[in-house]
């Protein structure tokens, strides 16, 4: 969770954090997703707003930069600012910082109703329902199917468009 002292010294909007969770909650059906986001692009837009259309609050899972170390490269741009970035964006009602291992730690925080995973995300819905048993949690798991039909809707074909055109020059 974000707090106060991180948001004053990244310099972070005034935003809404897990502490406000439980007011915003009250008879609302909550969602949550969690992602990278290291260059947003419309892909996210698309997943996020996808994933909002499955309840009423929308809670945004950004993965630690040791996370994204450890399963995917090395991340450009630093988990407090994608978190500001993410937090802005219209469909999320709140973005938290994920937790360092299982991502399932933090989904115990929240306690969603649904958990909802973008088309190129690697988990196993299945497994993920069986784990969250595991813990105790009754959370459905949906996915959403398609990608946002455009031109660098990654991060990954961004990376490869910057490399293919030799910037910096």
């Amino acid at each position: 969770m974000v707090t106060n002292e991180i948001r004053t010294k990244v310099g972070c909007f005034d935003v809404p954090t897990l502490e406000d969770l439980g007011e915003m909650r009250k008879g609302k059906r909550v969602v949550a997703c969690g992602g990278v986001y290291d260059i947003l692009h419309p892909g996210h837009a698309f997943v996020l707003e996808r994933a909002k259309d499955f309840g009423d609050v929308l809670v945004v899972i950004i993965a630690r930069d040791s996370t994204v170390e450890s399963r995917k490269r090395i991340p450009i741009i630093p988990e407090i600012q994608r978190l500001e970035m993410v937090s802005q964006l219209k469909p999320v009602d709140i973005a938290v910082l994920g937790k360092e291992g299982s991502f399932l730690d933090i989904i115990e925080e929240i306690k969603p109703d649904v958990i909802v995973l973008g088309p190129d995300q690697h988990h196993d819905g299945d497994k993920m329902k069986e784990e969250l048993k595991k813990r105790g949690l009754d959370i459905d798991v949906e996915r959403i199917g398609e990608f946002k039909d455009c031109p660098l809707h990654s991060t990954k074909d961004i990376l490869q468009k910057v490399i293919e055109k030799g910037y910096p020059k």
